[in-house]
């Protein structure tokens, strides 16, 4: 049977949706994904037909009744528990590790971490159970997907952050979890749903050939929990059915009270448990009702969660080169999901001349500095040196060489001509030997005496991941950034430019290779820096070019 299944584009949907994908492959069925576009895509008043969910979920489910696809893969947690009429869950799968993780620096454990450490989490469940164990530690309150919030520990700004194990697990990411978390689980963490229309008998017969008798049995139980309660998606409602029992609780937010039960796990137990945690002061302990906009915690990215006039959420970018640095920190820190891979690599190249007698030395990229170290090469005695922008300056300083000019503003050849006083004088530029004559010309017409000197090139990788490869012909990518013109040839020889890629140009150089290879650019950078980059994609979620 051939089989469309419905997914986000986000790593870990994407990730879950392949699992269960490899399932019904492993059973004879040929199974594609479905890349379900959030925005423009879907009719926001359709949205009503399956009203109180998170939109992402939402429109997953709209593509579902509107039969663009056959099914759908959800994280289980994040499904009201109400039913969508027309849809079904046709299989619950064996539920992966239902823990909540704690990735911290260093690897330090919860116990370990010190007095007033920063622990990011968005789920008020998590928060009242770890205040209850450590009043002492500062909860923040973050939001973006799993990289960006490991990005956070990653760069100093908390200490740890805590995610759903199965996530970090089906994204192999488990090298991140320093420590499991003693505290109660979401009703239906770790489990996925397979949700079909209710009238495909024959595909919810296939799919339900995955379910996993046990673990329906439990997470049924734990979500009658949540709604026996009537919980709202906010609420401190903790719930896990396993070794035969189910054991829920109602947590204060402020860690100073809880209700919790145990009763054998049976088809009853749901209720059972909802009624005597009732009988405990359940109500008076917490906010059983508490709502907010959906998170969908690490499944998806709800833009609506962020602020600013350059949103970046809910999209999922390629950025073909794994040393993009800052590029990728600022983006993934505009919400994005950010998926760096190289296309291209660096060859060294013997030059064919001579920093010595250099008036000024112009340093075009920190790859440069890398290759002059690498060749011994060294400024000569007297010379000035420039460098076309902050991180190239820096890079230059970490091997212990003096900056004498830094253009302001974006780092650019045309932003270091202007900044580059008039006067005569020998310059050396060493560099790529790709390499647009922006700077030489400029610097000519200033009347200096301007020697290039090729020291490396890129060339293109004989290949690039499978995985990535059929991501990008499946169109899971909303945009891919092009860095440079030697990129732009990669892509176009290893990927090529399927229908409906979104190509974003970092600059003037880029947008002209892409145009001499025929490819249409979507956006462009009005200024070679992350703020410019950012600013081009945004326009790519408003629908503008």
């Amino acid at each position: 049977m051939r089989l469309r299944l419905g997914t986000r584009g986000s790593a870990l949907a994407v990730a879950q949706s392949e699992m269960v994908a490899d399932a019904l492959r492993a059973r004879g069925h040929e199974v594609e994904l479905v890349r379900i576009r959030t925005g423009g895509d879907v009719e926001r008043g359709s949205l009503t037909r399956v009203g109180g969910v998170g939109v992402f979920a939402a429109e997953l489910r709209v593509a579902l009744l509107d039969g663009v696809c056959d099914f759908a893969v959800h994280s289980l947690k994040d499904l009201p528990t109400a039913p969508v009429p027309g849809l079904m869950i046709a299989a619950i799968p064996e539920r992966a590790d239902a823990r909540d993780a704690l990735c911290a620096r260093d690897g330090l454990t919860f116990d370990q971490l010190e007095p007033g450490a920063q622990v990011g989490t968005g789920s008020p469940r998590r928060v009242a159970q770890l205040r209850a164990l450590r009043p002492d530690l500062r909860y923040v309150d973050i939001r973006g997907n799993v990289g960006t919030r490991l990005a956070r520990v990653a760069g100093g700004d908390l200490s740890a952050v805590v995610l759903a194990a199965a996530g970090l697990e089906r994204l192999g990411m488990t090298e991140h979890i320093t420590d499991h978390l003693d505290i109660l689980p979401a009703p239906g963490q770790g489990a996925l749903a397979l949700e079909c229309r209710a009238a495909d008998r024959e595909i919810a017969i296939e799919l339900g050939a995955l379910d996993h008798a046990p673990t329906r049995l439990a997470v049924e139980a734990e979500r009658e929990v949540l709604a026996a309660l009537g919980g709202g998606c906010a609420a401190p409602i903790a719930a896990h059915g396993r070794n035969g029992e189910l054991e829920a609780g109602v947590f204060a937010l402020d860690g100073g009270a809880s209700a919790r039960v145990a009763v054998p796990l049976s088809g009853a137990a749901g209720s059972a448990a909802a009624g005597e945690l009732l009988q405990l002061g359940a109500a008076e302990v917490a906010d059983l009702g508490e709502t907010r906009p959906s998170r969908l915690a690490e499944l998806h990215d709800d833009s609506s969660l962020w602020g600013g006039s350059s949103v970046l959420a809910g999209l999922r970018v390629l950025v073909p080169r794994v040393d993009a640095g800052s590029l990728v920190g600022s983006l993934r820190s505009a919400g994005a999901e950010v998926v760096a891979e190289p296309v291209q690599r660096r060859v060294t190249l013997q030059p064919g001349g001579s920093l010595s007698g250099a008036d000024w030395v112009a340093l075009t990229s920190p790859a440069t500095v890398d290759v002059l170290a690498e060749l011994g090469l060294e400024i000569p005695e007297g010379a000035r040196v420039a460098a076309v922008g902050e991180a190239t300056a820096e890079a230059a300083r970490q091997r212990g060489i003096s900056v004498d000019l830094i253009p302001v503003g974006p780092s650019s050849a045309a932003t270091l001509v202007e900044a580059w006083p008039d006067g005569i004088g020998r310059v050396v530029v060493p560099g790529s030997a790709l390499s647009s004559n922006v700077l030489a010309d400029g610097l000519r017409a200033k009347g200096y005496d301007v020697h290039l000197i090729p020291v490396y090139t890129m060339e293109p990788l004989p290949d690039v991941p499978e995985k990535l490869a059929e991501e990008y012909r499946q169109g899971l990518f909303d945009a891919v950034v092009i860095l440079s013109g030697s990129m732009a040839r990669a892509v176009d020889s290893l990927l090529g430019w399927p229908e409906g890629i979104r190509v974003v140009a970092f600059g003037p150089p880029s947008a002209a290779a892409l145009r001499a290879l025929g490819v249409e650019v979507a956006a462009e950078a009005a200024t070679q820096d992350a703020e410019g980059l950012i600013r081009a994609i945004s326009h790519l979620q408003k629908g503008q070019s």
